[in-house]
């Protein structure tokens, strides 16, 4: 039978060492991997600001040129006549109930009746509508249509509603003709800005 002797003091020194190292090297694995993947995400973070403030400095490069454009087109007078020339809604709506009006009568419609909506405001501008109902042919609403959009200020047309019916007219003796016509009654909304002041 053998005899166990107790591990000498070199031994154990050798042992704790050992354990030391394994320990030393576990940490350092997993301390290094740490910070591994830390560097990594700010390492990304850095160059996603870094390309926010590329764009940030293109977009302030391009600051003072855009300026001067806006500048310019406040100046421009073909610009300015493209908004109505009066100074307040109310007076705006008057004077496009009035260009309705000349416009349907050019064109032999028949202006039903004409009714002021309420002022909006977009950005430097006020919106000034006028709801319109008219009735005629095809023909005059094309050239309605046409008179209203292609006037300077600019003016728009918009919800444009059709509604068509076929009508036998009556002869000055009084009997209906053997032909019918078709009549338009027709319903749109017709706008314009005004410039608000300082716009």
């Amino acid at each position: 039978m053998t005899a166990v002797t107790a591990p000498g003091w070199g031994q154990r020194l050798g042992a704790l060492a050992l354990l030391l190292l394994v320990v030393a090297g576990i940490l350092y694995f997993v301390v290094g991997r740490g910070l591994i993947v830390s560097y990594r995400f700010y390492e990304e973070r850095l160059e996603q600001q870094q390309v926010r403030l590329e764009q940030f400095e293109r977009m302030a490069a391009s600051r003072e040129p855009i300026q001067q454009l806006i500048a310019s087109i406040r100046q421009d007078r073909n610009i300015t006549a493209q908004y109505l020339p009066q100074s307040a809604p109310p007076l705006a709506a008057a004077d496009l109930q009035q260009r309705v009006k000349a416009v349907v009568e050019a064109v032999g419609g028949t202006l039903r009746s004409t009714q002021a909506l309420p002022p909006v405001e977009e950005g430097n501008a006020v919106k000034v509508a006028v709801n319109v109902t008219v009735s005629g042919d095809t023909e005059s609403l094309q050239k309605i249509l046409y008179d209203l959009e292609s006037q300077t200020p600019l003016l728009f047309v918009d919800n444009l509603d059709v509604s068509a019916r076929e009508i036998r007219q009556r002869l000055p003796s009084g009997r209906l003709t053997d032909y019918t016509r078709v009549q338009l009654n027709i319903q749109f909304e017709v706008s314009g800005y005004l410039r608000k002041e300082g716009g």
